[in-house]
């Protein structure tokens, strides 16, 4: 199984937790919204008990990119870190 690796780097314009892989691309939620300025440790707190492939998407290669993301497959395990 491949792994994804995602660090929260902040809160984009429409409200969506954004992570970004070791490679640089963007991914967040479109659907879980958090208020502008929201830190890590409440973001990663509320995504511990979920299914991340619910939740996580591919944005694409800039901050405020692809407002409806690509969803991951099933098969790429998602690691917050």
């Amino acid at each position: 199984m491949k792994e994804l690796k995602l660090t929260f780097i902040g809160i984009d314009d429409w409200n969506r937790p954004v992570f970004q892989d070791e490679k640089g691309r963007y991914f967040g939620d479109t659907e879980n919204l958090f208020n502008y300025g929201t830190g890590k440790e409440e973001v990663y707190n509320f995504y511990q008990d979920k299914e991340l492939h619910y939740h996580i998407c591919y944005f694409g290669i800039s901050f405020d990119c692809d407002p409806l993301g690509i969803w991951i497959k099933e098969d790429v395990k998602i690691i917050l870190e």
